[in-house]
């Protein structure tokens, strides 16, 4: 219970660092930031998936149900109006995005299908398919909590963070150094007033580095 609220008491303090960088260099990200996910919401996941959440990132999502609007997890459909600026705006992590409560299942289908026991909570993805990006181990025992790495059609890669509360400090760090996290060559910047990582040498059309 002490390791469980250290890493609550990290990711907060983390997340706070974050949302004050957002409201200062990235207010469209900042303001579309959604509302928290209920207890109820959260119950309901861990039962449908038969998982228990760890205890960091259960306390991310009683903050923001994920870091965009439910709509950037979703594929653009023909007549929608949204910019690129928006359509990212909610992948505020280098590996992604976290995604609504509600993506849990879809994105966890994959692993599910080929191992059904599996207890790996796919919950940052870097598109709306959420065939990328990083996974919570969710089975109890000593690799409880640790963020691993999935892709499709490749096998799981555990260990890739030692929590959740880990990697949101990196980020968070990595944001005011103006620098790439540990294993990435993506550094912060903006689309409008959206925080996106990219690299300097082939960015994203309208993409600027943060210089101050």
């Amino acid at each position: 219970m002490i390791e469980e609220q250290r890493r609550i008491e990290q990711a907060l303090a983390a997340w706070n660092t974050i949302e004050a960088w957002l409201e200062e260099h990235a207010p469209r990200s900042y303001q579309r930031l959604p509302a928290p996910a209920t207890e109820e919401e959260i119950q309901a996941v861990e039962q449908d998936l038969d998982l228990a959440i760890p205890a960091d990132l259960r306390a991310f999502y009683r903050t923001h149900n994920g870091t965009g609007p439910a709509d950037c997890f979703n594929w653009p459909r023909r007549g929608d109006a949204q910019t690129p600026e928006d359509q990212w705006g909610g992948y505020l992590f280098p590996d992604g995005g976290v995604g609504p409560l509600q993506k849990m299942e879809y994105w966890s289908r994959y692993e599910r299908e080929q191992n059904p026991q599996q207890r790996y909570l796919p919950f940052i993805a870097s598109d709306p398919d959420g065939l990328y990006g990083l996974f919570a181990d969710c089975i109890p025992g000593e690799g409880y909590g640790r963020l691993g790495r999935y892709a499709e059609a490749d096998e799981p890669f555990r260990g890739a963070w030692p929590s959740f509360a880990a990697y949101l400090t990196e980020v968070a760090n990595a944001l005011h150094e103006r620098r790439s996290i540990h294993n990435s060559r993506y550094i912060p910047g903006t689309v409008g007033q959206s925080l996106r990582w990219d690299t300097p040498e082939a960015p994203a059309k309208g993409w600027e580095p943060v210089l101050g």
